[in-house]
């Protein structure tokens, strides 16, 4: 049996903070001592412990909306382009996420969908790829962002089945448009078939999405960018976001893609179990300012953003799950209130025996300073990353 003990943590669970030891066992948590519990706690002794003098443990960050970072892309269609991400992306806390597609030929995307599913829930030197977010290629042109127009298309059962059969329960979701008849019967199948259905790059209105939520749809792509917003004669997208219960809106906190008091309004509507931040990174993140692509498309980084040189629309971001997490707390949300934000919610969201410290939850951890800065990185009981 592989144990790992972490001492004298401050330990953030779902409503507080307490000083004490976490005992991992072969990848679970097994053991939580409380250092401050009337009841004498037991002192646990193991040869592998590291003394974390003070330092936070929350559940490893969980991005559900990432394409790239450190100069690879999921589009590279290459094994190593996904372990670059992997590795990048645990220095900044994340312990595991979606690879994320760009709306491109089938034949690219099936080749990305293969690859990744080779290397899903596969130990590997940093995070764990649980599978792929497909975004695109059934979105509206009004609405591209940065996705290439030329393969966007009207959704088909049977070319969905076919992404579906690369392998069972890879692609766990898939953002499209509901913005016609067809797309909410596209809706349906995919729900029916264990996808998480998201309202992405759409012009669709309200009463189309409030359909689409009755078909089974249930999160919103990176809420406010690429979707029609809010009107008062019209809620558009980005209304009924906000006031459907049964949806989870994605947040790239970056303080570009959105206004930090728009963030605070989302959470006011939404409430903090129904927000999801993600990150929407790119290749570039990690990197410094300069030329680079996503996908097929030209894009320039400059000063913290990423933008199509064709249009100048943001493309992506260079956004880490670390500083969205230090962003939420910046509102003045409590340190465990946070975490329901980069992982709680995404955990169950997903059906991940992850997102919170407790016994018999995965063992996989970011361990952060005073400054919510990243020290260390654990997943499934394994250290990934150390300062």
């Amino acid at each position: 049996m592989k144990e790992l003990l972490l001492k004298n943590a401050k330990i953030v669970l779902k409503d507080r903070v307490i000083e004490g030891d976490i005992l991992t066992a072969d990848g679970i948590i097994r053991d939580i001592i409380n250092k401050k519990s009337p009841v004498k706690a037991e002192t646990l002794e193991v040869e592998n412990s590291i003394d974390l003098d003070g330092k936070y443990v929350v559940p490893g960050f969980i991005d559900v909306h990432i394409h790239g970072s450190n100069g690879a892309d999921a589009m590279d269609g290459t094994v190593e382009a996904l372990k670059t991400i992997s590795s990048y992306i645990a220095t900044k806390g994340t312990t595991k996420f979606l690879a994320t597609t760009l709306t491109s030929s089938k034949e690219e995307l099936i080749n990305v969908l293969k690859i990744a599913a080779d290397l899903q829930d596969k130990e590997i030197d940093g995070a764990t790829i649980f599978g792929v977010h497909m975004e695109g290629p059934y979105f509206d042109i009004e609405y591209k962002g940065a996705q290439n127009e030329k393969y966007m298309k009207p959704a088909t059962e049977k070319e969905i089945k076919d992404y579906l059969d690369v392998k069972p329960g890879l692609v766990k979701m898939m953002s499209l448009s509901p913005h016609t008849e067809q797309s909410i019967e596209t809706v349906k199948f995919l729900k029916e078939n264990g996808v998480i259905v998201s309202v992405g790059h759409s012009a669709a209105k309200f009463n189309d999405v409030m359909k689409a939520v009755d078909a089974g749809l249930s999160h919103s792509t990176h809420t406010f960018n690429g979707m029609r917003g809010i009107n008062h004669r019209e809620p558009g997208v980005a209304g009924a976001v906000l006031i459907s219960d049964k949806i989870n809106a994605e947040v790239i906190f970056d303080k570009i893609h959105i206004h930090p008091e728009i963030v605070r309004l989302m959470i006011k509507a939404k409430g903090t179990d129904k927000v999801v931040c993600i990150t929407d990174a790119m290749a570039a993140t990690g990197l410094p300012n300069g030329d680079y692509k996503l996908g097929e498309l030209d894009v320039y980084v400059k000063d913290g953003e990423a933008r199509l040189k064709s249009n100048d629309s943001l493309a992506g971001s260079v956004l880490t799950m670390d500083k969205a997490f230090k962003h939420v707390i910046e509102l003045g949300y409590p340190i465990y209130e946070a975490v329901k934000l980069t992982s709680t919610n995404a955990a169950i969201e997903f059906g991940l025996n992850a997102g919170a410290i407790e016994v018999g939850k995965e063992a996989d951890f970011t361990v952060l300073d005073d400054s919510y800065n990243v020290d260390m990185t654990i997943v499934n009981g394994n250290i990934k990353y150390q300062r």
